[in-house]
């Protein structure tokens, strides 16, 4: 008379294989999804930053050496007098280059002037307030004293009648966001009665 089993007799024939994961499963899905959003909202915003400030670092070099441009020409022109035109508006560098002259100083021309004393890449000279020349890091344009001294920026006294020039960064409007170097001289002829050292700056508040 055989015996009937109330528990299995035979343990090993109810054993089952565990079968690999063939993916993730929903739950650990959507915690993926969370970190990476979480991830997003931390890095993005310092990466942004992280670009802002190198964009200001270029220009703090950009300006730093024009600066040292604009004094150089200076002591050329005292040490060279003779390398000046007959009216005193242009010059002769070492390298056969003419630019041109303000009272004294360099003017306040990125085309004929600036472009020929600093090394700056990827910028191009434009008519728009706009920067969104293809390929350029960076935009100048010429701005008279109007838009220096304009109530907005104040960067010169009423008093001028100069001229000059701002780099701005690509993706900028020059009008609408304040991101840019400048430089300006504030002599309003090629011999004025007071000659005065054009200023250089910039303005980040807004970067």
């Amino acid at each position: 008379m055989h015996r009937t089993c109330f528990i299995p007799c035979n343990l090993a024939a109810f054993r089952t294989t565990k079968q690999p994961s063939l993916g993730f499963t929903l739950v650990e899905m959507v915690i993926v999804v969370v970190l990476l959003a979480v991830l997003a909202v931390v890095a993005v915003p310092k990466f942004i930053d992280l670009t802002k400030s190198a964009d200001q670092a270029v220009m703090k070099a950009q300006i730093a050496s024009i600066a040292a441009a604009r004094d150089m020409v200076t002591v050329q022109i005292t040490l060279h007098p003779e390398n000046l035109n007959a009216n005193k508006s242009r010059f002769t560098l070492k390298s056969g280059q003419r630019i041109r002259i303000r009272g004294g100083y360099a003017d306040g021309r990125w085309n004929n002037t600036f472009i020929h004393l600093v090394d700056i890449s990827s910028t191009a000279q434009v008519t728009s307030n706009d920067c969104d020349e293809e390929g350029m890091d960076f935009c100048v344009r010429h701005r008279n004293s109007g838009w220096f001294r304009n109530p907005n920026r104040d960067y010169v006294d009423s008093a001028s009648r100069g001229r000059g020039f701002v780099i701005y960064p690509n993706g900028y409007n020059l009008n609408t966001t304040k991101c840019y170097t400048y430089y300006y001289t504030p002599n309003d002829s090629v011999t004025p009665d007071n000659p005065q050292k054009p200023i250089t700056g910039s303005d980040f508040s807004e970067c």
